[in-house]
């Protein structure tokens, strides 16, 4: 919603209260969303324009998928700029950049993508509004296939290309920093000198790497000028096999504030050191569990709260972007299956694709974050979860996002 007074100028302070039993979507708080509507009560929202600070990054919103989804099944591919539903449904979402890779980028039993199924892509993603993170193989990679493909891709695509990635969560199997860019540099020297203009997205580690594969990376390599952005991955929730034996339990946690505080420590942990040194950060895969999601949990309204709360979050704190997981199939308990977290799902009868709860929180990030993130404070009874994101856009309006998490 817009403040009030939309065009309070620069360098100030507005306070509003605002009635916490309003949902922030219809029908939110529906039996399917295993939560009930909590008492009323108020909240005091601070915001604070001191006039400093850059608008949202213009990519920041985004998808990933893995990179088996640009295979064709039955002569069919999945990225068709022809797919009217799914060009809208990007469009519609406002989503601006496009990861592929994942762990079917390192699967040898996945074949990797050629001339053609890059075409298709990038066909797509021209269709869409999107830009592509794109990842090529590293786990018994050819750096010299990547060349290859690295050198078509720039050819014909550079206008929607963000930039490269080599390898996917790369700390599973090399379990030393030194021995990761010992198989790492050979693919970015072959690269480099097949498309001397490349840029690169990594190290793309999971999360609560000990090893400091995205700080050794960033020292490594940021002073040379053809790193885009330094990234790892994020499933604040855990394991969705874990989730799904307490989903009532999964639900609350999903909305509870000690979400945010995870947020702060591994924010603290990678990115913030990051970003003090000027050098972009991206979570360039995540979603709320590991393993594709839990079933009711993942795929109920919950999880529609839980992604607008979060992406708002990291938006406030300024890095990059985000990349959620997505796709018909993703890597899940050891291998492939459909996930539970997915945005977007293609209907059984083949016509067209469910919306799913995560959409959203998606959309409704979009349609509210416009501009430069705000200060923003909350003030209420410390029975009630209820956060406040806020954007001064280009004309001088202050846009807001209330979130309230409260439930009985």
């Amino acid at each position: 919603m817009k403040l009030p007074s939309t065009k309070s100028s620069p360098n100030s302070t507005t306070t509003w209260r605002a009635p916490l039993f309003l949902a922030l979507m219809l029908g939110l708080f529906s039996p399917s969303s295993g939560l009930a509507q909590s008492s009323p009560a108020t909240a005091t929202v601070t915001i604070t324009d001191d006039g400093t600070g850059r608008d949202l990054a213009p990519r920041f919103m985004g998808l990933s998928y893995e990179m088996s989804a640009l295979l064709p099944e039955d002569g069919k591919y999945y990225f068709d700029a022809k797919d009217r539903a799914l060009v809208k449904i990007f469009r519609t979402l406002g989503i601006k950049s496009l990861r592929v890779g994942a762990n079917a980028v390192d699967n040898p039993r996945i074949p990797v993508p050629q001339e053609k199924d890059i075409d298709a892509l990038f066909a797509f993603v021209r269709a869409a509004g999107v830009k592509v993170i794109y990842s090529f193989r590293l786990e018994k990679g050819n750096p010299a296939d990547s060349a290859r493909l690295a050198s078509y891709i720039a050819a014909h695509d550079a206008d929607a290309l963000d930039c490269f990635s080599i390898g996917n969560e790369p700390n599973a199997y090399d379990k030393t920093f030194e021995t990761y860019f010992a198989d790492w540099k050979p693919h970015y020297d072959a690269i480099l000198k097949a498309v001397p203009s490349a840029m690169f997205d990594g190290p793309s580690v999971f999360a609560g790497d000990k090893n400091l594969f995205p700080e050794k990376l960033a020292d490594a390599m940021f002073s040379g000028g053809h790193m885009a952005m330094i990234s790892d991955h994020y499933y604040v929730m855990g394991n969705s096999r874990d989730a799904e034996k307490k989903p009532a339990e999964y639900r609350a946690r999903f909305l509870s504030d000690a979400t945010d505080i995870r947020f702060e420590k591994a924010f603290a942990a990678v990115g913030g050191k990051l970003m003090v040194k000027g050098i972009p950060y991206r979570i360039d895969e995540l979603n709320n569990c590991f393993h594709g999601g839990a079933k009711g949990v993942s795929d109920t309204y919950t999880a529609s709260l839980w992604a607008l709360d979060a992406t708002h979050w990291w938006a406030a704190h300024r890095i990059l972007g985000l990349n959620y997981h997505t796709g018909e199939l993703v890597g899940r308990d050891g291998g492939f299956g459909a996930p539970n977290y997915s945005a977007f799902l293609h209907r059984s009868d083949g016509n067209g694709f469910e919306i799913r709860p995560p959409s959203y929180g998606y959309l409704a990030f979009t349609q509210g974050a416009l501009g430069r993130p705000l200060a923003v404070s909350v003030a209420t009874i410390l029975t009630h979860s209820f956060t406040a994101y806020a954007y001064r856009a280009d004309d001088g309006s202050v846009y807001v996002t209330l979130i309230n998490k409260t439930f009985d």
